[in-house]
C-alpha cells in the first residue's frame, strides 16, 4: 500500500489513469506506455530521464531531489540493473510496474520500493 498522499496521487492519477486525455490524439500517443510517459511529464518533475538501456550510472551526476527516472524493461534486459537500483541509497523511492520502473531521488524521503 502506498502511504504518502502524493504517491497515491502518482499511482492513481498518473501511472494508472484510466481516463482518456484529449491530448493523446493530438500528440500521437497510441500506446499505453507513451500515454503513461505523457502523464508523468504532466506530474511536473523538474527533470525526467527515460532510459531503455543501462544509462543509470551516467545519469546519476545530473539527478536532483525533483528528478524522475524511468527505466524500461526491468523484468527483461534491465533486470540486473533494476536489482542494483533497488539497493542504491541514491534511488530513494522506486515503483516497480513489472516492465517499467520509476525512480524518485528526493533525499528527504526514506528508502522505499513499491511493487504495483
Amino acid at each position: 500500500m502506498v502511504a504518502s498522499p502524493r504517491f497515491r496521487e502518482l499511482v492513481r492519477d498518473v501511472l494508472f489513469e484510466p481516463l482518456h486525455y484529449y491530448a493523446y490524439a493530438e500528440q500521437g500517443l497510441h500506446s499505453e506506455a507513451d500515454r503513461q510517459l505523457y502523464r508523468i511529464r504532466l506530474w511536473q518533475p523538474d527533470t525526467i530521464i527515460v532510459s531503455s538501456t543501462a544509462d543509470y550510472d551516467r545519469a546519476l551526476p545530473a539527478v536532483s531531489d525533483s528528478t524522475v527516472m524511468v527505466i524500461e524493461d526491468i523484468s527483461g534486459s534491465n533486470e540486473q540493473l533494476w536489482q542494483r537500483i533497488l539497493l542504491d541509497p541514491v534511488a530513494r523511492v522506486t515503483f516497480d510496474m513489472r516492465h517499467r520502473g520509476l525512480i524518485l531521488f528526493d533525499s528527504k524521503r526514506i528508502k522505499q520500493n513499491y511493487i504495483l
